[in-house]
């Protein structure tokens, strides 16, 4: 990504949701690519209650279904957008 090889749907995806989305600074342009890469299946990201995370990863550890991290957390905020920071 960082070569600016990606596919032109990521591009795409990317230019759909900036309206919408708050870059951090430090959020690289190729890091922004791949948040909007076209080449997933969806179903990636999943919600739950604040204390709960450690629960729900090993729930889907048990039943070997990989899952890696948290990844960040539903704040307060204009409704409709996203705010995507380094962190």
């Amino acid at each position: 990504a960082s070569d600016g090889v990606v596919p032109g749907g990521s591009r795409r995806n990317l230019e759909f949701v900036e309206s919408s989305t708050r870059f951090d600074d430090a959020v690289s342009p190729s890091r922004r690519l791949l948040l909007a890469d076209a080449q997933t299946s969806g179903g990636l990201l999943l919600a739950v209650p604040p204390g709960r995370e450690d629960a729900l990863l090993a729930t889907l550890a048990e039943r070997q279904t990989p899952a890696s991290a948290v990844i960040g957390e539903v704040v307060g905020g204009s409704a409709g957008h996203i705010e995507v920071t380094a962190d």
